[in-house]
């Protein structure tokens, strides 16, 4: 039962083409001309299931998106084998106990996501006639805290798990290596002024992968004390406003520079500001290949592959907090819904500052 050697193989687009045209030639359509598995193999049942369900045509995913499904499955699936049971063999019994299984081991916010990928199979399940009966309705997901607050078991969680940041100073070190990594002649000062800014706005900013990528050159704007700001929207299509250091204001007035762009500021003009260079028309840089430029930056510093962007903005949160600035306004630049999401941040950041109180303190 390799499901996650299947979801590795249906997240690469071209398999999937091929996928659907062996799958069209199988007979699992019944009278009415509708998707029948009720003869198919366990195999067959998951390979429609992810085909058509979750990596559906032209849909992209982020690799954390795709680290979260394989999570979910790869729970599922060791929970099966530790039972001795098998997708088909699942009924309401088995329901119950995995449900209970998840809500146990997991803090709530894990466990409903894990949850309804395990409702999404089951429903798959009965809408191909797999199952029998709507085994769905048994699911008891744990009930999700109003504003995302976090409970005390949310908040452990958070900090017992792997550090997703970088110390200040490796961060700050990452920042030559954005324009390093451009090894074509062609359009070479515009690519290193635009991966330049691209980590400066990282790491200055906290902005998410997806609200860096939709930032166009009006964006950004000066108050009237002469501060660059920056019109971000958020989650939930939520506005926020993040203000730019000087160093990042420099390096994005170079970049219109040598993009030969005007960097007279219009709120009007809606022209991506990262794009890329070999196209006729400025085609909107995408995730994956953000991705893949911070990829090769923290390869060729030689710092820990698994790294990404969203590192930058756990770092941003920690950095901000770390030099006193009001937990309010990290929540508001950062756009975290909830405020108990940011003081997660400053609770691991006194934990690990514990030691300087006690040092403080003479007993001997």
């Amino acid at each position: 039962m390799d499901l996650i050697a299947t979801m590795q193989a249906l997240s690469d687009g071209s398999y999937l083409q091929q996928l659907k045209d062996t799958l069209a030639q199988q007979d699992v359509l019944d009278e009415h001309r509708n998707l029948n598995l009720s003869q198919s193999s366990e195999e067959d049942f998951i390979t429609w299931f992810f085909s058509l369900k979750i990596f559906k045509d032209g849909k992209q995913f982020s690799p954390h998106t795709l680290r979260a499904y394989k999570g979910d499955a790869k729970t599922l699936v060791v929970f099966l084998l530790e039972h001795d049971l098998s997708f088909r063999t699942i009924g309401f019994p088995e329901v119950k106990a995995y449900n209970r299984y998840v809500t146990e081991k997991y803090a709530s916010k894990t466990a409903i996501r894990k949850l309804d990928f395990f409702r999404r199979l089951l429903d798959f399940g009965y809408e191909t006639h797999f199952y029998t009966v709507l085994l769905s309705t048994w699911i008891d997901k744990p009930t999700a805290r109003k504003g995302h607050a976090y409970s005390q078991e949310d908040t452990f969680e958070f900090m017992r798990e792997e550090r997703r940041e970088l110390p200040q100073d490796e961060a700050e070190r990452l920042l030559a290596f954005f324009p390093e990594i451009v090894k074509t002649d062609r359009y070479k000062e515009q690519l290193q002024a635009r991966n330049l800014l691209i980590g400066y706005l990282l790491y200055t900013t906290g902005l998410r992968a997806s609200e860096l990528l939709q930032l166009n050159w009006g964006s950004f704007r000066k108050n009237r004390r002469g501060t660059l700001l920056m019109d971000v929207i958020g989650k939930g299509r939520k506005p926020r406003t993040i203000p730019l250091k000087k160093e990042t204001a420099d390096v994005l007035f170079r970049y219109r520079e040598i993009t030969a762009q005007t960097t007279v500021l219009n709120p009007r003009d809606l022209s991506p500001l990262f794009y890329t260079f070999h196209y006729k028309e400025q085609k909107r840089l995408t995730y994956p290949a953000l991705y893949k430029l911070v990829k090769q930056v923290v390869t060729a510093a030689q710092e820990k592959t698994d790294i990404s962007p969203h590192w930058f903005r756990h770092t941003f949160v920690t950095v901000m907090l770390e030099n006193d600035v009001p937990l309010a306004v990290v929540k508001d630049w950062a756009g975290h819904a909830d405020i108990s999401t940011t003081n997660i941040y400053l609770e691991r950041i006194n934990q690990d500052r514990m030691d300087e109180h006690l040092d403080k303190v003479k007993m001997f």
